[in-house]
């Protein structure tokens, strides 16, 4: 289909104009026409008409003239009148024929014939006169002739003239007549063609102005009414016009306008609708999460979980299993149920694998199904019941394991928003069994107490029979008791003497933890920003570092790696050394051990081109009773000295049980043996190696390096978790270290189904990759340190975050203050003017900052400085030098 011609305003009035300028051009040369058609009529009329009317005269005269003139020469005989009479007949033959080319009448052309005629018979006869009468000279004969022949023949040319005359006025009547009808007619046409015109200017004016202005009054009607539309109409009034001019330029710009408002109104009503979504969400977790304060029962838990979150998500049916067990004896039953009808078959309780509760344990994933028959449940109601159309089963864990199983279902699937709520607060849910499950274990402990009490108090009734039986014994041994005070005193001197060398002691140790911290925080504070910045100029992210100056990099992180390590093995010997060495005893999964070993040291095998294996045998329980941070120490201690000291052949990790007497009141032990081919050890330097600071010899340290503080630690963390290390080694074959700690009676035995299950923990690293859950945050640094601010602020403007910091606690309470949109604190504790501890707690103090983020960064690393940085008001707490990956997580939590 052709477009059509684009006319725009411009030339539509152009073309107005050249169209009137048409018409008035066409009508001027009509009337020009008719005008020249009038003057023609006229000029004939004048010009022929009236020459010969003035021809005829002087016909009439010169004939006239010539009968006078041949009657003056017969009566006087003179000769001038024949001259005269001969002019007037030349004249009036050549008028006569000058009339007669102006003559087209036919009666006209007859009768100026006749005067033709008559006058060439006249001058016959005149001139047949002149000889009669010049040859006879009788001049009454030639009157007489003159009289009676010739003057009656040119007597009859005055009314041959009269009747063309009279027939010239005739024609000249009619030509003047006709004439007048001309004119008439013009002037009757010209009006009428400047009637026509006058009418076609108006309608070309007309159409012109409506193509415009009704153009331009849909244009203004639709404008007009585009402010009626509220911000909710998403479609908006578009212009429809069907001219190709400026107006409809106006027009499409308009609905391009309109177009790009329609879509920006959709965005902001997407935007508007995810935030809201996004309040609603945060609203509900914040009243499920606050729900939970104050419950110390598991069903009163359950209850008020799905009573909760049911109407939320919009869920008709549901029921919480919580599992209840240990080893294989594990089921989930059913604590909890939502619009439950007893009438209903189902199940209390479920083991792992078994029906869809069991199997969505067992997988540890949502089961979902969808349109189930009508025989499956009924949702019930006063007025009615109905099968639901979407059920969901959804596992609930704790650090790796499946503690509950959640059933809901519904009559439509759930929206994107209520899967977010739900799996949120599904998440939180693990972490609450867990704690009610300890506040009740705790509760059973009490309960139990209270009886060992009254027990007691009927013991001491009985003690109290004895004591009388034993005051009579007293008496007795009075006398033996005067006599041993004596002693009594020489002891109590030599008592108060140790209590006041071990008060030396005690300062002295105290003197050294707060050294040991001072250097902690003095190594680790210059340690953390070069490792932060190493980490980062690692990363490359503009790459431009070249392989050479990349080695140098990573030549300076494990460096300070190592210095890091050092650090710690000297804190923790400081530790162990003043008995303040926490051990925090839990249940352990052997499983998860023998995955950390060969998760962390696999790589390190392949490196060296070594062999690494680890072999967990079958016959051992589930999990052990012990400290698992420490148990992974020793074990790395052990590995890494395997590894350091293998060049060829490999290293092996061994888990079993052991017959052994090395423990107390033992007869059989857990042993992890880690073997090694590597250099070997001789007999008399084996018990050297455990001393701080000591190798087997000097050239083994000169070679291998290290502090020789790992199995010094490690010896004493060992002793601490109730077991021992023992060796065996042959210089230049290998060596083998064995840890033995005690089996209790509390790790259950080994469950196939759950080995299976069991979660394998995966360690993340650093990436530069920007989390968009750090996005745009405000961050406050607040450190005396300005090597410690770079590389923070370097790698957390990384993260898009925005930073702001401060050199001391009074100017960071201030920068808080001016600015209170920060998210979180970053509180250094060592600075000036106004430590950490005090910052701390005069933010806590402010009601508006009660609840905002602190975590505290220290390079203190003792035992009492985490305690006194959550006292003074701290989230949490990371000592340096800090691990972004460690940071960025710490972060995220207290964000979310």
């Amino acid at each position: 289909m052709l477009n059509r011609v684009k006319l725009t305003i411009g030339k539509k009035i152009l073309i107005g104009y050249l169209s009137i300028a048409l018409l008035l051009g066409g009508t001027s040369g009509i009337s020009y026409y008719y005008i020249k058609q009038v003057n023609n009529s006229y000029s004939d009329l004048i010009d022929r008409r009236v020459t010969i009317l003035a021809n005829t005269k002087q016909i009439q005269t010169l004939a006239l003239k010539q009968t006078n003139s041949l009657r003056g020469y017969l009566l006087t005989q003179d000769t001038n009148f024949l001259v005269e009479l001969q002019a007037a007949n030349e004249s009036l033959q050549e008028l006569i024929g000058s009339t007669k080319g102006l003559l087209t009448e036919q009666t006209n052309k007859e009768a100026i014939q006749e005067l033709t005629v008559l006058n060439k018979e006249f001058e016959r006869m005149y001139e047949e006169l002149l000889k009669r009468y010049e040859s006879n000279h009788n001049q009454e004969e030639a009157l007489q002739y003159f009289k009676e022949e010739v003057f009656p023949v040119g007597k009859q040319l005055d009314p041959l003239a009269n009747t063309i005359t009279e027939r010239q006025q005739e024609l000249l009547s009619e030509g003047k007549k006709a004439n007048t009808e001309l004119v008439e007619q013009v002037i009757v046409t010209n009006t009428l063609l400047n009637v026509l015109i006058f009418i076609l200017t108006i309608g070309i004016g007309l159409f012109i102005s409506r193509n415009i202005t009704g153009n331009l009054r849909r244009i203004t009607k639709v404008i007009s009414s585009f402010a009626s539309y509220s911000a909710s109409n998403v479609n908006l009034p578009r212009i429809h016009v069907r001219s190709k001019d400026e107006t409809s330029e106006i027009a499409e710009a308009f609905n391009e306008l309109t177009h790009a408002l329609e879509e920006n109104r959709k965005q902001e009503m997407a935007f508007k609708q995810a935030l809201q979504e996004q309040n609603w969400l945060e609203t509900s977790a914040a009243e499920i999460a606050t729900m939970y304060q104050g419950v110390h029962d598991l069903r009163t838990l359950t209850g008020m979980f799905l009573t909760k979150i049911a109407p939320m998500i919009d869920a008709s049916y549901g029921a919480f299993y919580i599992k209840q067990g240990t080893g294989s004896q594990q089921r989930f039953y059913k604590f909890a149920a939502y619009a439950y009808d007893s009438n209903e078959i189902g199940r209390e309780s479920f083991s792992f694998g078994e029906g869809l509760v069991g199997q969505a344990a067992l997988e540890n994933r949502s089961i979902t199904l969808t349109n189930p028959p009508d025989s499956y449940i009924q949702i019930q109601s006063a007025i009615g019941a109905a099968a639901p159309s979407y059920i969901m089963i959804i596992p609930v864990e704790f650090e790796g394991q499946v503690t509950a199983v959640i059933e809901l279902a519904s009559f439509q699937p759930l929206t994107p928003i209520q899967q977010a709520l739900l799996k949120q607060v599904v998440n939180h849910a693990g972490i609450t069994i867990h704690s009610v499950m300890g506040r009740m274990k705790v509760e059973e402990l009490l309960k139990e107490s209270q009886a060992l009490t009254a027990e007691l108090q009927s013991q001491s009734e009985e003690l109290q029979m004895q004591q009388e039986e034993l005051r009579s014994i007293n008496e007795e041994l009075s006398e033996q008791y005067r006599e041993s005070e004596e002693k009594t005193r020489i002891l109590t001197n030599t008592q108060l003497e140790l209590e006041e060398k071990a008060h030396q002691l005690a300062l002295s140790s105290t003197y050294k933890s707060e050294f040991l911290a001072n250097m902690s925080h003095e190594l680790r504070t210059p340690l953390n920003s070069l490792l932060i910045l190493a980490h980062l100029l690692a990363e490359n992210t503009d790459g431009n570092l070249t392989e050479a100056q990349l080695e140098f990099i990573q030549t300076i992180y494990s460096s300070g790696n190592e210095l890091l390590h050092l650090i710690n093995d000297v804190l923790d010997l400081a530790k162990v050394e003043s008995g303040k060495l926490d051990m925090t005893m839990d249940e352990v999964s052997l499983q998860r051990i023998s995955a950390f070993t060969e998760r962390q040291f696999a790589p390190l095998a392949a490196e060296k081109g070594l062999s690494f294996t680890v072999r967990l045998e079958t016959d051992l329980t589930d999990t052990i009773y012990t400290d698992e941070q420490r148990l992974r120490q020793v074990l790395k201690n052990l590995l890494s000295n395997a590894f350091k000291f293998t060049e060829k052949g490999g290293v092996a990790l061994h888990i079993h049980r052991v017959q052994t007497a090395i423990l107390p009141d033992q007869q059989t032990a857990l042993a992890f043996s880690v073997s090694d081919t590597g250099i070997g050890i001789k007999k008399e330097e084996q018990e050297l190696i455990f001393q701080a600071f000591k190798q087997a010899d000097g050239t083994t340290n000169r070679k291998y390096g290290g502090t020789g503080l790992g199995l010094s630690i490690s010896r004493d963390i060992a002793h601490l978790l109730g077991g021992a290390i023992e060796l065996e080694s042959e210089k230049g074959i290998g060596s083998t270290f064995t840890l033995y700690l005690p089996i209790s009676e509390a790790a259950g035995t080994r469950n196939a189904e759950l080995e299976a299950a069991s979660a394998v923990e995966i360690e993340t690293s650093y990436s530069d990759t920007e989390d968009p859950l750090l996005q745009d945050k405000k961050v406050l640094i607040i450190d005396d340190d300005m090597r410690n601010i770079f590389a923070l602020t370097t790698a957390l403007e990384q993260q898009k975050m925005q930073v702001l910091f401060a050199e001391n606690g009074k100017d960071g309470i201030e920068l808080l203050q001016k600015q209170p949109d920060i998210d979180i604190v970053l509180m250094d504790i060592m600075l000036p003017e106004m430590n950490g501890y005090e910052a701390m707690q005069a933010i806590r103090k402010m009601p508006k900052f009660q609840n905002i983020p602190i975590i505290a960064l220290t390079a203190k690393a003792m035992k009492q400085d985490r305690e006194r940085c959550i006292a003074a008001g701290a989230s949490d707490y990371i000592s340096k030098p800090i691990q972004l990956e460690q940071l960025f997580s710490v972060m995220k939590v207290w964000f979310y």
